[in-house]
């Protein structure tokens, strides 16, 4: 089974780490931005980051061979300090535009602050203005009010929903896609998102169209080699292998060869 891992945060993980995905069939991952897990201070400290996702996590992938893509973005937490916000927009703006990178991302809401809407708005934007894939981070806690405020903004700011993945779905969400054409995401992170066994009864229920799954792994409780385990349960459960292929990998295929970066072919 090939697979792609939409979103994970290699920078948090150990080189073994890449070899077990390696091993588990994953040969294509996309890094978002991110929280670092404190907040940053300095415009400088995001550059430095954005320098190390577009370069040093791909050189490290590809050990493995593994290819390795990124999005940059001002994530939603440090976007309510609005003095950084305003210094690392204009950064974001210039990584966009970089080597590996295949869209903006994470952004959308945490809180649900008034600042937060603002730098995500000037993110939907951004993407717009560059043509590329935008993915968003739905809200850990008061989820569904947080993406039904999140369908509107993205809805207010005239997005193409072929290019828009609303990532971080549960159960509770789900529903509030019925007729429309984004892409959704579901996380396998037990402590805060899904685990396995529930993203499986999910896309028993909702089908593989316009959806993806990844670890979205980091410092957390959390595994780089939750969507392998995902198509394990699946098989376990006799879902149709082309089912769960274009789940795991032609669906990322999908949304990100809409960017110009992207490299990968099957």
């Amino acid at each position: 089974m090939r697979i792609i891992d939409p979103h994970t945060h290699m920078i948090t993980r150990v080189t073994d780490d890449y070899e077990r995905m390696a091993v588990a069939g994953i040969e294509a991952v996309v890094e978002p931005s991110f929280w670092f897990g404190s907040p940053r201070t300095h415009a400088g400290t995001f550059a430095d980051y954005f320098e190390h996702i577009i370069g040093y996590e791909t050189q490290r992938a590809r050990l493995f061979g593994i290819e390795h893509f990124c999005t940059i973005s001002l994530n939603p937490r440090e976007a309510n300090n609005e003095p950084l916000a305003a210094e690392v927009l204009p950064l974001v703006e210039t990584f966009c535009q970089r080597e590996t990178v295949v869209g903006i991302g994470e952004i959308g809401l945490d809180r649900q602050t008034d600042a937060e809407e603002r730098a995500f708005r000037a993110q939907l934007r951004l993407a717009k203005k560059y043509n590329l894939p935008v993915l968003i981070h739905l809200p850990h806690q008061y989820k569904r009010l947080g993406a039904e405020r999140t369908l509107k903004i993205v809805a207010d700011e005239g997005m193409d929903p072929a290019k828009t993945l609303l990532d971080h779905n549960t159960e509770e969400t789900m529903p509030l896609y019925e007729g429309t054409g984004w892409w959704r995401g579901l996380t396998i992170y037990a402590v805060t998102k899904l685990t396995v066994e529930r993203a499986a009864n999910i896309v028993e229920q909702y089908g593989v169209e316009r959806l993806m799954v990844n670890s979205s792994a980091d410092w957390g409780v959390s595994d780089p080699l939750s969507v392998p385990k995902l198509v394990a349960e699946l098989r376990r459960r006799g879902y149709p292998r082309e089912k769960i292929e274009q789940l795991v990998f032609h669906n990322p295929m999908e949304f990100y060869r809409q960017s110009p970066n992207w490299t990968f072919r099957a």
